[in-house]
């Protein structure tokens, strides 16, 4: 299966249009989605978290995790993208609440606008960390970011959230700061409990490649990390 995941990942990398692919075989998207865009390397309790928190608004009937092929400030590293959406696979699988995505395009605005060209009349909205929701105001990865946020914030809105050291008070608090203000009605702002908040992928994979017991990662991601060999510190790890 990771071969088949893999080809369609290949041919997604190589369109120049920004495209989004679903790999699970849930239902149909309807009404308004939330999406949780991140690099899920490797997918946290702290992710499923985040889904169910959206999808705790009245008006948000199913949640995505949507997986990026490209990053506007990394390269890939760790467990390769075919791996990376095996494991959010493995999770659906005994859940089915949430779908399965991934784009060519790194940035949020476009992730959105090749979700409304393929899923016309549903509506997204896409749930950010609080170091997320900062890149999207900061205008080094605009032309125009005012325009950018205005076509953005007509369609979409923001679910944002505390994490790690940043609390929700500072969140509100960057919602209040003078270029973001203007859109802050169309943030919804939740709070992540406090051990999840806590929680990363970067320190589940220090402790798999130190052979150290991850403390973060659903059973499933962990069977299939041991399955595949993903995050070991050796010359016959996959994932180097």
């Amino acid at each position: 299966m990771n071969d088949d995941i893999a080809t369609i990942l290949r041919a997604l990398e190589q369109e120049d249009y920004p495209r989004v692919h679903r790999f699970d075989r849930g239902d149909v998207f309807r009404q308004r989605i939330a999406i949780l865009p991140s690099a899920f390397n490797p997918p946290t309790l702290a992710h499923l978290r985040l889904m169910e928190l959206a999808r705790e608004l009245d008006d948000i009937v199913g949640s995505a995790a949507l997986l990026s092929t490209r990053n506007v400030d990394k390269g890939i590293y760790g467990a390769d993208l075919a791996d990376r959406v095996g494991m959010l696979l493995a999770l659906h699988g005994p859940r089915g609440d949430f779908g399965v995505l991934a784009s060519n395009a790194a940035r949020i605005m476009d992730q959105a606008r090749a979700l409304r060209e393929q899923h016309s009349g549903i509506g997204f909205d896409f749930v950010v960390g609080f170091d997320t929701l900062v890149r999207v105001f900061d205008r080094s990865y605009y032309d125009n970011m005012p325009r950018d946020l205005e076509f953005f914030f007509s369609h979409h809105r923001l679910i944002a959230t505390n994490r790690a050291e940043w609390t929700v008070e500072e969140v509100h608090a960057f919602l209040d700061r003078p270029e973001v203000r203007d859109f802050a009605a169309l943030v919804i702002v939740r709070e992540l409990d406090p051990e999840p908040a806590q929680f990363s992928s970067t320190a589940e994979r220090e402790a798999l490649e130190q052979g150290a017991k991850p403390r973060a990662l659903p059973p499933e991601v962990l069977d299939y990390i041991q399955c595949r060999g993903l995050y070991r510190d050796d010359e016959t790890s996959p994932a180097k």
